[in-house]
């Protein structure tokens, strides 16, 4: 008997046939189900993974036993090894088709340990990893200021756009924005930002009409992919977006999801509205009066235009950024909810109004609530937008680890100095509530560096420079940069907090109280920064205004269990009654979200990292 006679016998191509149709099946289910329940995508990874393990063990199973009438039994001995009428009496290693059955095995082993790594790393687009770009500030040709906030209002914008591409990475519009006004070498554009395509432009306005020149670069090969021009009458700028958009799309050759498809289409606004808006987009926020602009901008842009929900989000998102720094907090955070519940009601499925809803949730309060919200983002963008929300709400409910697991993940997607910025300053926070000093005055020191280098002189991002060194045996040390940030804006509420933190370090308890005074009449909502009162009450012996600030601070979402218990700057209240009951409020908070977000957020981190 031939060897391909013994396994049609041995009904080995039977069983191979109706393996695969089996696994054919279980892969168009897989495909079709799993999106509708949500699941995560390694699930669906798995499940191919041991649907390819399992083909060569079937094909074993199928040579040494054999189905009969009386159920499974082995397969006759003196059949087996009988090849051409003679037994074969040698080892079974040294009979040749029980080599060529072992090779079989061993290929089948290979294929689906190395085929169901790579199936990891294929996306919905036959891709083998993320596609990353960056977005340059498109150049004014004609040079005139009144036009000039287009460029990076209009990049800003695509990018936007793009971002709801799930296989696309395209760096967020604060990586490129050092690039504004300047002549890159898009190599060096290339290696600061870890990408493989640059997109340039330039354009031009000349009365009613809008002229953008784009270009691809593909840097990996020094080429250029294509360009295009575009003009059209500037009441119909949307379309210049949405042509851009599509032309990036199908240079890649790129396939379209529905969704995605969607996404990309031209909204309906008043042009005189989206102007505004833009101009305000383009604004920059690095003190109080600028971030009031910003919003009075966009403000304007919506009594002419109420639809257009990305105006509302933006909003939503600029008003709690003045709301931390100025004295009319309440109003701000009052709009900001207004904001975020008219965004969401226009467009459930934006970004923006999602993105808004995190940040507004989580300083007031309502960490669980941003944290549905920072989940949807990462599930709605593919795993590419998100994770600082998500990580900035862990840190706040007490999971440190996971919390710089994703700002870690965040960085990558984002290689830019301000992306690695923000990803090591809040990071060093995380480092301070582990207790880990040593570590958050490094990490910390090294994110101010990048974000002054990325011209960054926010006070928010600062003020961290100095904070470390409070824990250290030499808190003095925090003066010189609570200092520079007060040089920087010295109305803004971070640079109070850092000033009061120098005068009661220093022993001026007079000074520091009238300094902590003025930052309680500011109505403050940011738990975490309700936390630092405090330790201010602490220094000036006052614990019975030190334990209001701490149950208002966990009231109002910082339920950071671990570092409360231990923190070495609020050490005499620990053994107050009352500073336990607290705690075992922050405490049963902390383990409740833990409970419902842990296991979602692990396997979160497990898809993605």
């Amino acid at each position: 008997m031939s060897f391909f006679e013994e396994l049609k016998r041995r009904k080995v191509f039977r069983v191979a046939a109706s393996y695969a149709v089996v696994a054919f099946v279980i892969m168009q289910l897989v495909e079709i189900v799993f999106p509708i329940f949500d699941f995560p995508q390694w699930t669906s990874q798995f499940v191919i993974i041991i649907v390819l393990l399992g083909f060569p063990i079937a094909i074993v199973l199928s040579w040494i036993f054999d189905k009969t009438p009386e159920g499974f039994i082995k397969t006759d001995l003196q059949q087996k090894e009988e090849v051409g009428g003679i037994v074969d009496n040698r080892p079974f290693y040294q009979q040749k088709r029980n080599i060529f059955l072992l090779l079989g095995v061993f290929a089948g082993l290979m294929i689906g340990l190395f085929g169901g790594r790579n199936i990891t790393n294929v996306s919905s687009n036959s891709q083998n990893a993320f596609t990353k770009m960056a977005i340059l500030p498109f150049t004014n040709i004609k040079q005139d200021k009144e036009n000039d906030f287009l460029g990076f209002a209009l990049s800003d914008e695509i990018i936007n756009r793009l971002g709801y591409l799930k296989s696309i990475v395209v760096r967020p519009s604060g990586s490129v924005r050092k690039y504004q006004g300047t002549e890159a070498d898009l190599n060096q554009v290339g290696n600061d930002l870890d990408v493989d395509l640059v997109l340039t432009g330039s354009y031009l306005r000349d009365g009613d009409q809008l002229r953008l020149s784009t270009e691809l670069i593909d840097l990996n090969k020094n080429e250029r992919l294509w360009n295009k021009t575009v003009q059209v009458d500037y009441s119909d700028i949307f379309e210049i977006q949405e042509t851009v958009s599509r032309d990036i799309v199908e240079g890649l050759k790129y396939n379209l999801e529905p969704e995605e498809e969607e996404k990309l289409k031209t909204s309906d606004v008043d042009p005189l509205a989206y102007e505004l808006y833009l101009k305000a987009k383009d604004m920059k926020s690095n003190n109080v009066p600028m971030m009031e602009t910003k919003v009075e901008l966009f403000l304007e842009s919506i009594n002419i235009d109420s639809s257009y929900s990305e105006s509302w989000a933006e909003l939503a998102t600029a008003c709690v950024n003045v709301a931390q720094a100025t004295k009319k907090g309440q109003y701000y955070i009052n709009l900001s909810k207004y904001a975020v519940r008219k965004a969401i009601s226009l467009n459930s499925e934006s970004l923006s109004s999602i993105l808004a809803g995190t940040q507004l949730y989580s300083e007031t309060g309502d960490v669980e609530k941003s944290t549905e919200l920072s989940i949807k983002a990462m599930r709605l963008s593919g795993g590419k937008t998100g994770h600082a929300e998500l990580g900035y709400n862990l840190r706040y409910a007490g999971l440190m680890n996971e919390s710089m697991d994703l700002y870690q993940i965040s960085s990558k997607l984002d290689e830019s100095g301000t992306g690695r910025a923000n990803f090591l300053i809040q990071s060093g926070k995380s480092n301070i509530y582990l207790g880990e000093i040593d570590k958050a005055i490094s990490i910390t020191r090294q994110g101010v560096g990048l974000a002054k280098n990325n011209n960054i002189t926010a006070p928010v991002w600062l003020i961290y420079e100095g904070i470390p060194y409070l824990y250290s045996k030499m808190p003095e040390k925090a003066f010189p940069y609570f200092d520079f940030v007060s040089d920087i804006d010295p109305s803004n509420t971070w640079s109070i907090i850092g000033q009061t933190y120098k005068a009661l370090v220093s022993g001026n308890t007079n000074k520091g109280g009238d300094l902590l005074s003025s930052l309680e009449s500011r109505n403050i909502h940011d738990s975490e920064m309700i936390y630092r009162y405090t330790h201010f009450y602490v220094m000036l012996n006052d614990h019975d205004n030190a334990l209001r600030a701490l149950e208002k601070s966990v009231d109002n979402g910082f339920f950071c269990f671990p570092y409360i218990k231990s923190d070495p700057l609020t050490k005499p209240l620990h053994d107050n009654p009352r500073f336990k009951q607290i705690l075992e409020k922050a405490k049963i908070r902390h383990e409740l979200y833990e409970k419902r977000f842990g296991d979602e957020i692990r396997s979160l981190l497990g898809s993605i990292s």
